[in-house]
């Protein structure tokens, strides 16, 4: 970090207002991003220029290098919280590519592990933000929650982050015998232990103070931004590609779309605390109607 004072009159009384410079660096630590941000004491007044970029993994290059098939690892990498969601978004982009259609099955076990994969990643977003905020035991409890599908997901793929499961007209391997059976009964606690984060959290007097009105978003910066997801919908723009075009079985299920008002942290809270309800509500209808038979093409 480094500084540049600039002194300030406010009412008649002599202040100074600083730039200070932070970054290149992610919030988390990894080295993506730098912000110059004009401070007047500890407040932040201004973001005065903000630089993108940093990070480049040249997982672009090194796919240009691979077969169609193999590039499922770098996908994985992507967002890692959710890899399962990135490889099948690569896998039907090459499908329609090439033509193919994927059993019914297969359908029904990628939008089941895609919506495990969006609970889990919703939860890594929530716990996170309360831990910023001081809130350590939530964050504790979503973590233990979070296991419970890590453990379904590993049983399915061998992995627990890095997958790489879906194969380009399928998927690597049918489930595990007694998979679905068990299923209910994690989500079951899951739910529980949403349930319980979310009334330690929204009503929380600190939680509310430190989220409400901050990050606010406007639903049309939202959409010259190119938002998508939770952020998109959080500041009033009722936009799912799961509802606009479908894929999968997504257009066979019935699910709601939840949508914040003001577009603040507060807003992206509740829309990720709804969605995680929504996903087990989608992976509960799929356990009724996923038929037996094949999990890829035939050559």
């Amino acid at each position: 970090m480094s500084l540049t004072v600039e002194k300030i009159e406010r009412d008649g009384i002599q202040s100074q207002s600083y730039l200070l410079n932070i970054g290149p660096s992610h919030p988390a630590m990894h080295g993506v991003i730098r912000f110059i941000a004009r401070m007047d004491g500890e407040r932040v007044e201004k973001i005065e220029d903000t630089e993108i970029g940093y990070l480049h993994r040249a997982f672009e290059k090194d796919c240009e290098q691979v077969g169609w098939g193999m590039a499922f690892p770098y996908t994985d990498r992507l967002n890692y919280v959710s890899p399962l969601i990135n490889n099948c978004g690569y896998a039907m982009a090459v499908e329609r590519l090439l033509g193919i259609t994927v059993p019914e099955r297969c359908e029904y076990i990628r939008t089941i592990l895609s919506e495990i994969s969006r609970i889990t990643d919703h939860q890594t977003c929530i716990a996170a933000s309360a831990m910023e905020l001081g809130a350590f035991t939530p964050f504790i409890y979503l973590m233990k929650a979070r296991e419970y599908l890590y453990e379904l997901v590993e049983e399915v793929t061998g992995a627990r982050l890095t997958v790489s499961y879906l194969r380009v007209g399928g998927v690597k391997a049918d489930l595990p015998d007694g998979w679905l059976d068990k299923l209910p009964a994690v989500l079951d606690k899951v739910d529980k232990v949403n349930i319980e984060v979310n009334k330690l959290l929204a009503r929380n007097r600190i939680f509310i103070d430190r989220m409400k009105d901050v990050g606010k978003i406007s639903r049309e910066k939202a959409i010259a931004y190119g938002f998508t997801g939770p952020l998109l919908r959080s500041a009033g723009v009722d936009f799912d590609v799961r509802r606009a075009t479908p894929y999968h079985v997504y257009d066979r299920l019935d699910f709601d779309i939840p949508i914040g008002e003001v577009g603040d942290n507060y807003d992206r809270y509740l829309v990720r605390m709804e969605e995680m309800r929504q996903s087990d509500r989608i992976i509960r209808q799929c356990l009724g109607q996923i038929p037996n038979g094949s999990v890829t093409v035939t050559p």
